[in-house]
C-alpha cells in the first residue's frame, strides 16, 4: 500500500476525526480532553484577549497555569474574535473541516453570533452540535448561569454529601462540570456513530443540573419508593451493610461487604463468629436497620491492630477493603503506576507537568506515558491557517466514469495502476474509489473493494503527506464499509513500509499475516512500478493487516 503520513493526533477509535472546541474552564475542555485521549485532533479557538479564563486558575508553575495546562495538553490554539469579519472568515473555513464543534457559553451566546445550532446545521449537514450549560437550551432556567457549585447544590448531591446534622458539603472534586464533560463526550461519540449510518450531524444538549440528577444513584428510588427524603450519611452506604469506613488503630479501614458470604467471611476475619447468629445480622435488611450497633462491634474488633494489619487478612480472604488514601499515596500506589494513570507533558516554559491518565484502555490502541504539550495562546495559528489554505480537502466517492482519472494520478506516482495485497487483480481502475480533492484536482485517494462482511482496503495514498488526508480518507472507507454491513476491514503494507504500517497500527489495525514474496511478484508483473516505502530495506513481503469494525 503507497506511504501515508501519521498525523499528529494520538491513536484511538477517534483518530481522523476533527474537534473544534469553543470551550472554556472545565466542563467543555474536559469533554474536548477525553475526545483527544480518544484519538480525535482537536482545535482550541480562544478570546484572543486572555484566551480560556483557566489561563488565570492557580496553581502556577512559573507563569503558566497547571490547571490550565492538564486539561488542554495536546490541542492546538486559534485566537479568534467572532464578531470581526476576517476572523470568522477563519472561523467558516475551519467550520468545513470539523466534524464535532463543542462550546459552553451560555445558551443564545452561539445563535447572536450566527453560529447557532440551526444556522450551521444548514450549511455543514455533518457536523454535529455539542453544547455543555448549566441548565441546557430549553427550561425556565435555560438562562441562568452556572458553576460546580451552584448544580451540586441545586442537584440534591450536597444533600447527600457529609454527615447528619453537619454544614453543606461540596463534593471534594468538580463533578458538576467533570459529569457535564463526560455525558458531553458520550454524546459526541455516539452522535459520530449515528452519523455514519444517517450521514447527518445533530445538536447535543448537555446541563450540568441534568447530569447531577442522573448520578444521584438510587436515592431517587428510595425517594419515590418510600416517601423519606435522603440525607447525608457520611461514609455509609444506604442499602448495604457493613459498606462504610470504620476506624482501627492508627486510621480507618473501608469493608464493603455487599451480600451475606462476605459479611461472615469479614466475621471470621474479625473473629466475631457470635455476630453470625444474631438477629440484629441475619440478613441484609436487618443490618441495614442495625448498622451503628453492628459498627461498634467491628471497631471494637479493628481497634487491637493497624490497618495495614487488617487489610492483609481482608483482602487475603477475598473480603472487599481498602485504606483511605490521601492524594499522595494515590499517585504511588503500584496498581496506578501500572495502569499508565500518571502521565506527563512537556511545556517548554513549566517543565515536565504531571497530570491523570486515560482509564480507558483498549486492545487496539496504545496508551502512551507522554501527551502533547499544552498550546500557547494562537500558539498554533500559522501551522493552522497554513493547513487551511494547502487543505481545502474534499472528500468525495469517485463515480465509475472517472476512474481513469485515479489511475493516473496513481500511475504517475507509483508507476503502477495494480496494487499488491493478496494476489487479487486489484487494479484502480476497476474498483470503487474515495477521492480528496483540492482546487478540482485529486491529492489523495483510496482504492477498496468489498467482498461480503469484509473491505479490502487496496491502495491509500496522499499527494501531500502530513496534512491528514491519509486519516480523512480512512474515515471515509470506514464509514462507508460500516454502512454496507462489513465487520472487518484488511489492509497490506510491504515489509519495508515501515511509516504505512505505523499509521495503520496507530489507527487500530493489528497484523494478521505475513504474504512472504508477494512484492517481488508484484514488481515483477510491474516492470518500473515503484514500491513505496523506504528504499533502504528490501521490499519482499507483505504484512497483512486487520481491523474490527
Amino acid at each position: 500500500m503507497p506511504e501515508v503520513e501519521s498525523v499528529s493526533a494520538q491513536s484511538g477509535p477517534l483518530s481522523g476525526v476533527r474537534v473544534l472546541d469553543l470551550t472554556r474552564v472545565l466542563a467543555g475542555p474536559y469533554c474536548t480532553m477525553v475526545l483527544l485521549d480518544l484519538g480525535a485532533s482537536v482545535i482550541k479557538v480562544e478570546n484572543p484577549s486572555g484566551g480560556d479564563d483557566a489561563r488565570g486558575f492557580g496553581p502556577f508553575i512559573g507563569e503558566r497555569s497547571a490547571y490550565f495546562m492538564s486539561l488542554n495538553r495536546g490541542k492546538r490554539s486559534i485566537a479568534l474574535d467572532l464578531k470581526q469579519e476576517a476572523d470568522r472568515a477563519v472561523f467558516e473555513r475551519l467550520l468545513s473541516h470539523t466534524d464535532v464543534l463543542v462550546e459552553n457559553f451560555r445558551p443564545g451566546t452561539m445563535e447572536k453570533l450566527g453560529y447557532g445550532w440551526e444556522a450551521l446545521h444548514s450549511r455543514f449537514p455533518r457536523l454535529i452540535y455539542a453544547a455543555a450549560s448549566g441548565f441546557g437550551h430549553t427550561g425556565p432556567y435555560a438562562d441562568r448561569p452556572a458553576y460546580d457549585m451552584v448544580v451540586q447544590g441545586m442537584g440534591g448531591i450536597m444533600s447527600l454529601t457529609g454527615y447528619p446534622g453537619g454544614p453543606p458539603t461540596r463534593v471534594g472534586s468538580s463533578i458538576g462540570d467533570i459529569t457535564a464533560g463526560l455525558f458531553t463526550a458520550i454524546g459526541a461519540a455516539s452522535a459520530l456513530y449515528s452519523r455514519n449510518t444517517t450521514g447527518q450531524g445533530v445538536k447535543i444538549d448537555v446541563s450540568m443540573l441534568d447530569c447531577q440528577l442522573a448520578i444521584l444513584e438510587n436515592a431517587i428510588v428510595r425517594y419515590f419508593t418510600t416517601g423519606q427524603i435522603p440525607g447525608p450519611l457520611g461514609a455509609r452506604h444506604p442499602s448495604i451493610t457493613p459498606f462504610e469506613a470504620y476506624a482501627a488503630q492508627d486510621g480507618h479501614v473501608i469493608i464493603a461487604a455487599g451480600n451475606d458470604k462476605l459479611f461472615h467471611l469479614a466475621l471470621e476475619v474479625l473473629d466475631l463468629p457470635e455476630l453470625a447468629a444474631d438477629p440484629r445480622f441475619i440478613s441484609g435488611p436487618e443490618r441495614n436497620r442495625n448498622a451503628d450497633a453492628l459498627k461498634r462491634h467491628f471497631e471494637a474488633a479493628l481497634e487491637r491492630h493497624d490497618v495495614a494489619y487488617w487489610l492483609d487478612k481482608l483482602q487475603a480472604r477475598g473480603v472487599p477493603s481498602g485504606p483511605i488514601n490521601n492524594v499522595a499515596q494515590i499517585l504511588a500506589d503500584p496498581q496506578i503506576k501500572s495502569r499508565n494513570m500518571v502521565v506527563t507533558a512537556l511545556d517548554k516554559v513549566a517543565g515536565e507537568l504531571h497530570m491523570a491518565g486515560n482509564p480507558i484502555k483498549m486492545s487496539a490502541f496504545s496508551d502512551p506515558s507522554t501527551r502533547g504539550a499544552p498550546p500557547e495562546l494562537d500558539g498554533d495559528r500559522e501551522e493552522i491557517i497554513r493547513e487551511l489554505n494547502d487543505s481545502a480537502l474534499r472528500i468525495s466517492r469517485l463515480k465509475h466514469g472517472d476512474r481513469e482519472t485515479a489511475a493516473r494520478f496513481m500511475q504517475e506516482r507509483y508507476g503502477a495502476t495494480q496494487f499488491p495485497d493478496d494476489g487479487c487483480d486489484n487494479d484502480v481502475r476497476n474498483m470503487p474509489c474515495f477521492v480528496g480533492e483540492i482546487d478540482s484536482e485529486i491529492a489523495s485517494l483510496a482504492g477498496f473493494v468489498i467482498e461480503g462482511k469484509e473491505c479490502r482496503l487496496i491502495a491509500l495514498d496522499a499527494a501531500r503527506p502530513g496534512r491528514g488526508h491519509g486519516g480523512a480518507l480512512l474515515q471515509a472507507v470506514i464509514a462507508h464499509a460500516r454502512a454496507e454491513g462489513c465487520t472487518r476491514l484488511l489492509a497490506w503494507a510491504g515489509n519495508h513500509n515501515l511509516r504505512g504500517l505505523a499509521f495503520l497500527q496507530k489507527r487500530g489495525f493489528g497484523i494478521a499475516a505475513l504474504l512472504p514474496g508477494r512484492l517481488t511478484a508484484w514488481r515483477a508483473a510491474n516492470p518500473g512500478a515503484i514500491a513505496p516505502g523506504d528504499p533502504a530495506i528490501a521490499a519482499r513481503d507483505l504484512l497483512e493487516l486487520s481491523l474490527s469494525l
